[in-house]
């Protein structure tokens, strides 16, 4: 991506305030890390010991590993960040509950109103329909998620589940934000088991139209985005039952409130009220009283009834028809990932050039402290390594690039990826935060309206334990099939290969773990008590699976980056093997010595990347690409001196 004039401005105003380090210290620093990492040895696949000055990357070669991090949309990305330097997107930390449900509605409109995508882009072009979502996490996140609700839940379930009559109807008002929608999965009773979910359908061939009805309390619709104040339509999931058969969920078409804004009678709807963040969003409960809707409200690619009330799908069984109902929460699943990850972009942004830039007990600038370093640069590397993998996601799920086995392969690894990014966006901003001191806690340095406003990601569009679980199962139903042999691992040769058979060796250790309690005793008893063992083992996978990507990327990184990323890499695989000490050390793959040698090593990869005033930390921060209008924090985007002028 082009830089522009301002940009390049920022950027040398930025390094330029950087003056202040003292640069014998990182030289001895230097001097002694080929001595930390020495006794690792030499990897086969990188030789560690040859950790020297740090390079130093121009504008051109920032540039140039953007391109490589972007690979989609680059000219929508960039034309809808240049729109969000409007001063309506301008953060506002002093709104109101309802002021902030206006401010957000007004962006949402006007951002609609410029055309970057469409609804029916969900289908037709699915890497435009993500990015242009994805774009707007960078500005506001309850910008983002009201968006996301509209066009992915609402409206990519009507164009996935619904036929050309439902598209005519709803797509190009949904388009216009004439029609604004929600999405009604969730119940007070039931959110994670949406197969038990009790709102219900029938149909009365009487009157030619389905009733829904919300039995009780607990199955009134919860939580759903949109519904408290502004949604006019609802994706609604109800038990659909035919001639006194059940069928099993369906998704209705259902309308909420008339063209000026009035519930419908049959319809009642209370607004959740304020939240721990994310308050820009309207959350509202749902009940329905025996409501009445036309035949044609059926989502029916998958399922029909006709005028004589005779039920048929291509689907025989409700279980397997279910799933393909649900299969399009990946999208949605994989928004959420992705916004997590560039939160931490933002974040690590934010810290590290903070933290390169403020001195403490003298002149030593925070960075130069292993404590800083610990909890930034290995963040900086996470944030890489999810990205990547997020890049192989849309590459199997949209490009088709997974084979005859794709589906399958998207549900586990976007599972895998929602859970291990949000959680790992958790820890980092929060350590970010922390490394910022009390600036971090400034609402306008960004980190903590953040933390506020993502922190309902590990539980929304799949719990995280959940999907953690669907990871682990994958797993342990293959290793029940077959031989599963055990990596060979070496610590006193840990180069990249090496670092991934650690890695593969936690995963099939606990693999093998899990399946041998499976077989103690009834498996959906002993799956329920072993539940720990399953969450770690999904952690297992996520770690092995986002290191061998990373590595497997290296192929192809711009020749500029190339040693540079491979310690990058090297950092990450170690952070996580470090991680997953406990079990590497009660299983006898690793000696208790290798504990130390191990935080010798991440400890002098991180030093590496520090060295040379940060220049290579910061410019892997530099090439995220992030204009200072969407960075937004003033510790990041000006000197911290300044603030209060």
């Amino acid at each position: 991506m082009e830089r522009t004039n301002k940009d390049d401005t920022q950027l040398h105003t930025y390094h330029g305030m950087r003056s202040n380090v003292d640069h014998r210290r990182v030289s001895r620093k230097l001097q002694v890390l080929a001595g930390h990492v020495a006794p690792l040895g030499e990897g086969r696949d990188m030789e560690t010991s040859q950790f020297s000055a740090s390079p130093t990357f121009s504008l051109s070669h920032k540039s140039t590993l953007h391109d490589w991090i972007v690979r989609d949309n680059r000219e929508m990305r960039r034309a809808i960040f240049d729109f969000l330097d409007d001063p309506l997107y301008r953060p506002n930390y002093y709104s109101s509950l309802e002021g902030f449900r206006e401010l957000t509605m007004q962006r949402v409109v006007k951002f609609v109103r410029q055309g970057f995508f469409s609804v029916r882009d969900y289908e037709r072009d699915p890497l435009k329909f993500q990015a242009a979502l994805e774009s707007l996490s960078f500005c506001d996140y309850s910008m983002a998620i009201k968006s996301g609700v509209h066009f992915t839940l609402c409206g990519g379930t009507i164009v996935k589940l619904g036929t050309a009559k439902h598209h005519a109807t709803f797509l190009d008002k949904m388009d216009t934000l004439e029609l604004p929608g929600c999405f009604g999965m969730t119940e007070l009773g039931h959110g994670s088991n949406v197969m038990g979910i009790e709102t219900t359908a029938a149909y009365d061939p009487g009157s030619d139209t389905f009733v829904i009805h919300t039995p009780t309390n607990d199955a009134s619709k919860f939580w759903i985005g949109g519904a408290g104040s502004t949604a006019k339509i609802c994706a609604v999931f109800a038990q659909l039952t035919i001639k006194g058969v059940w069928q099993g969920p369906h998704v209705f078409v259902v309308r909420l409130r008339d063209d000026a804004g009035n519930i419908l009678p049959g319809v009642r709807i209370k607004d959740n009220g304020p939240k721990q963040g994310l308050n820009g969003v309207d959350n509202g409960q749902i009940w329905f009283d025996h409501y009445k809707v036309p035949r044609d409200s059926l989502l029916d690619k998958y399922a029909s009834v006709d005028g004589q009330g005779n039920y048929s799908s291509p689907i025989a069984d409700p279980q397997q028809r279910f799933g393909t109902m649900v299969s399009g929460l990946t999208t949605g699943r994989m928004l959420i990932a992705q916004a997590a990850v560039d939160a931490c972009k933002s974040g690590v942004t934010i810290a590290l050039r903070y933290s390169c830039t403020r001195p403490q007990f003298g002149q030593t600038p925070i960075i130069e402290y292993i404590t800083q370093q610990r909890r930034i640069i290995p963040a900086l590397a996470t944030t890489y390594a999810m990205h990547l993998s997020m890049l192989k996601c849309k590459n199997i799920g949209w490009k088709k690039n997974g084979g005859s086995n794709a589906a399958k392969q998207i549900h586990v690894l976007s599972s895998g990826l929602k859970a291990a990014a949000t959680w790992h966006r958790v820890r980092i901003l929060q350590e970010c935060r922390e490394c910022c001191g009390g600036m971090g806690f400034l609402a306008a340095n960004k980190i903590g309206p953040m933390l506020n406003d993502m922190n309902v990601d590990v539980t929304f569009e799949g719990d995280n334990t959940v999907m953690m679980q669907q990871v682990a199962k994958s797993l342990i139903d293959r290793s029940m099939s077959g031989h599963l042999d055990m990596p060979v691992v070496d610590y006193q040769n840990l180069g990249l290969g090496c670092i991934g058979n650690l890695l593969s060796w936690r995963c099939t250790c606990l693999t093998r773990a899990a399946a041998m309690e499976m077989q103690k005793s009834p498996k959906q008893s002993a799956y329920e008590s072993n539940m720990d063992l399953i969450v770690d083992l999904g952690w297992a996978s996520v770690d092995a699976e986002t290191y061998t990507i990373f590595s497997e990327e290296l192929a192809s990184v711009p020749h500029q980056w190339k040693s540079t990323m491979e310690k990058l890499c090297m950092l990450y695989g170690l952070h996580r093997v470090e991680a997953g000490m406990t079990t590497y050390l009660e299983h006898g793959a690793l000696p208790g010595q290798a504990v130390p040698s191990i935080r010798h090593a991440i400890n002098s990869l991180c030093t590496y990347f520090v060295s040379s005033n940060a220049s290579v930390a910061l410019s892997l921060c530099d090439a995220f690409g992030i204009p200072d209008h969407l960075l937004q924090a003033p510790i990041a985007v000006d000197t911290w001196h300044n603030i209060g002028q």
